[in-house]
């Protein structure tokens, strides 16, 4: 590159209308997809918390949120496949209620145990979710929450209910929209 033609670049990137953040962004040039699909995940998400009225626990809600975002971020991932997306949340829903019957033997009551009981418990959740998602190439990061979750807002067949209906609800919208799609990153 010329001197001349460097000064110009950089002139380009830092001036005030056009931020140089923007400028080197994977959005620059590719505004619509990235304004549909974050539009299309707010919108997806929204459909499930209104089909699943009731559930208001925000660590429940957040696993399924960071799932949402993987699914519209990454469409055509591994991470946001069917198989992943639904069987990370089963696994870990499985791994959970393993520790939470463990954790409920050991203190006779899951919801008078200690704070460190349920950080050691919620931490072992989710290292063993994580464990067998790898071991059943179920993985999906945001499925991780659903075992710390359930550990930490306790056992509820409600909170185990909407997590493995929204990954099924996410599933869907996604194969229904899969072509449509693109990876953002």
């Amino acid at each position: 590159m010329k001197p001349a033609d460097a000064h110009l670049q950089a002139m380009r990137l830092h001036t005030p209308h056009t931020p140089a953040a923007f400028e080197r962004s994977h959005i620059r040039g590719r505004v619509r997809p990235y304004v549909v699909q974050a539009t299309l995940a707010s919108l997806a998400l929204l459909a499930i918390l209104l089909i699943e009225q009731g559930v208001s626990d925000g660590i429940i809600v957040v696993t399924i949120a960071s799932s949402t975002a993987t699914v519209f971020v990454v469409p055509h991932s591994i991470a946001s496949s069917p198989k992943r997306v639904i069987g990370g949340h089963v696994v870990s829903v499985m791994a959970a209620l393993f520790l939470w019957m463990i954790l409920h033997l050991l203190t006779g009551d899951a919801h008078t145990a200690s704070n460190l009981q349920i950080d050691i418990f919620g931490a072992a959740a989710v290292g063993l979710s994580v464990l067998v998602m790898a071991t059943t190439n179920t993985e999906h990061p945001p499925a991780a929450g659903t075992a710390f979750g359930i550990i930490v807002g306790g056992f509820s067949f409600t909170f185990i209910a909407f997590i493995l209906s929204a990954a099924v609800i996410l599933s869907v919208v996604r194969a229904i929209l899969r072509d449509r799609l693109q990876n953002l990153l």
